[in-house]
Formats: C-alpha cells, sequence, structure tokens
C-alpha cells in the first residue's frame, strides 16, 4: 500500500478539472488519494477512481493533519482553511506539505513555497501538473489525463455539427460582447453548423437555442455529444477539452491563455494581436481587447480549429 495523500484544489470548475491531474497520477502509482474540491463533488460517477471531497470546515485542519501521509495545497488567499492548513502542516511537515502557485506571473517566484512545485507560466496547468509529478515527486507513472470517465450510455461526438457557445464567465471582464457572440452563431449556423448558447433565455433571438442545464452532470454529457465549445477563458472551456472535445478560447491576453487555455485536447486561443500596445499604466490590450477581437478573427479561429480537429 502507498502513501495516502490529501489534494486540497482550487473550488471552481476549471481549476478543478486541471487540478485532478495531480491526484490521478498519485492514484495511478499506488496513493491512496482523497481530493477536496467542492463543485466537481456532483460528478464523482465521471471520477470512479478518484474519490471527490467537499473542503472541511478550518476547525478541522488538525484532524486532517493526523489523517494522511502527504497534502498538496493549491494556494487560495480567500480560503480560511487553506491559509490554516499551510501555516500549521508547514510547521508540523514541511516537507509533506507541498503548496503549487498557479498564478500568470514571473513573480510567483517570489512566493514563499514557490519552490515546492516550481510552476512554469509558459505551460499548461495540466502539463504543470504532470511535469510535477514526473520532476518532483519522481512517480515512475506520469499521464496528463485527469482520470474522466464519461458513462457508458453516451455517444461521444454523437452531435458532430452542434457547437456549444459559452457567452459568460466568472467575471465580466472575461467576456467577449454579446452582440459579436450572436453575429458569430449566425455565420455558424450558415455554415451548415448547429450553434447553440449555454446561457439564459435571453439568447434565444433570431431563431437561435440557448439553455441552462440544472446540473453540471448534465452539462457535462451535453457537452460530450457535441462537435465543439466556444467560450470565454472559462471552465466549460476545461471541461469539453478535458471530455475530447475541441475548443476555441477567447482571452484578452497570451501570457494568460499560456497558462489557462484548455489542453487536454484539440485548442485554439483567439487573443489580440500583439502589435496592440500594452505598456504598464496604459495596458491599452488588456483594456480594450473585446474590441480588438473580431467576428471575422474569431470566424478564421474556429476554420483552423474544425481543420486540426478533422485531421
Amino acid at each position: 500500500m502507498g502513501p495516502k495523500a490529501a489534494v486540497f484544489c482550487h473550488n471552481g470548475l476549471g481549476d478543478g478539472i486541471v487540478s485532478l491531474v495531480l491526484p490521478n497520477n498519485l492514484q495511478l502509482n499506488g496513493w491512496t488519494v482523497d481530493t477536496y474540491q467542492n463543485t466537481l463533488v456532483e460528478m464523482q460517477n465521471w471520477f470512479p477512481q478518484l474519490p471527490l471531497l467537499t473542503y472541511p470546515e478550518p476547525e478541522a485542519v488538525q484532524n486532517i493533519l493526523s489523517n494522511y501521509d502527504w497534502f498538496f495545497v493549491f494556494q487560495n488567499d480567500t480560503s480560511p482553511f487553506i491559509q490554516k492548513l499551510i501555516q500549521e502542516g508547514k510547521r508540523r511537515f514541511p516537507e509533506q506539505l507541498k503548496v503549487i502557485y498557479i498564478y500568470p506571473s514571473k513573480h510567483i517566484v517570489n512566493e514563499p513555497y514557490y519552490e515546492d512545485a516550481q510552476i512554469d507560466p509558459s505551460l499548461p496547468v495540466a502539463e504543470n501538473m504532470r511535469l510535477f509529478c514526473e520532476r518532483l515527486l519522481h512517480l515512475p507513472k506520469i499521464t496528463k489525463s485527469n482520470g474522466m470517465i464519461p458513462p457508458a450510455d453516451l455517444t461521444y461526438k454523437k452531435h458532430k455539427n452542434r457547437i456549444v457557445i459559452h457567452p459568460t464567465s466568472s467575471r465580466e471582464g472575461k467576456n467577449w460582447p454579446r452582440d459579436k457572440y450572436v453575429k458569430l452563431a449566425l455565420h455558424l449556423r450558415n455554415l451548415g453548423y448547429e450553434p447553440m448558447f449555454i446561457a439564459d433565455p435571453s439568447w434565444s433571438i433570431h431563431g437561435l437555442e440557448s439553455k441552462i442545464f440544472s446540473t453540471l452532470e448534465k452539462l457535462a454529457a451535453h457537452l460530450y455529444e457535441s462537435g465543439y465549445l466556444i467560450g470565454n477563458d472559462s471552465g466549460l472551456g476545461h471541461l469539453a477539452s478535458s471530455l475530447g472535445i475541441p475548443t476555441l478560447t477567447l482571452s484578452r491576453r497570451k501570457t494568460l491563455a499560456n497558462l489557462w487555455a484548455p489542453s487536454f485536447h484539440t485548442n485554439i486561443v483567439v487573443t489580440p494581436s500583439s502589435w496592440i500596445p500594452n505598456i504598464r499604466g496604459f495596458r491599452l490590450r488588456d483594456r480594450h481587447w473585446k474590441k480588438f477581437i473580431s467576428v471575422s478573427k474569431v470566424c478564421r479561429g474556429f476554420e483552423k480549429l474544425s481543420k486540426l480537429s478533422q485531421g
């Protein structure tokens, strides 16, 4: 029997999807692993080999530290539990508790426990997790997979011409404009595709379909049977990519995309041109990125994605 480990992921959907590469590698090498991640708990059936648990309360830190041999903690400044776990865990088990920082910045090296994981912001998070297991943990069996297994009653890409469009995200500043998404959907429909929005009913205009799913599991099933996903930098892109669905991601900056773009399957990232100034203090490209990504540019990105996924 191998070591017993606890992995504490970020609780966002996308963060969780990519973070699960770590516990999946541990499990593959004979470790007993409990993964704490609040969002993905309802999809436990899709991760049969990885027990998923909700976050404990802060007062449970001592109990957690007594129940495991190793602790892998994704840094989270807003979680009192994580802050207490790192503080107490590093005091009691400095070598067995590893802190993982996921920041798209070179300033990450100034963090006190950066050496625990040595994240490379130029590589996707999933690849960073694979390299962490290979280079720092020296695990003999390595995979980039997060262990997700869709239910057997679903049919992969059953609706190959269906393009799921996710026009929202956790922050309004990450969202490409509504009118551009509608123009994109109409263009794709004219090409013979079946675009549909994952959004509220107000997006059901010009005969376009819009739908909200009651559970994350139902949404995942819908994605798995679709042909493509287009959307902002959000968790659904990572979920679709993990399911083997080609994705197109709209992002304001290439450095963010290098770290956070979906990377389990074919992905195209559309960002503003690097020729547009982004000088500190002005940040023209960052502040006005939505204007610098045109509908035609996204259409060209999708055409490239279509060719890559078929090749």
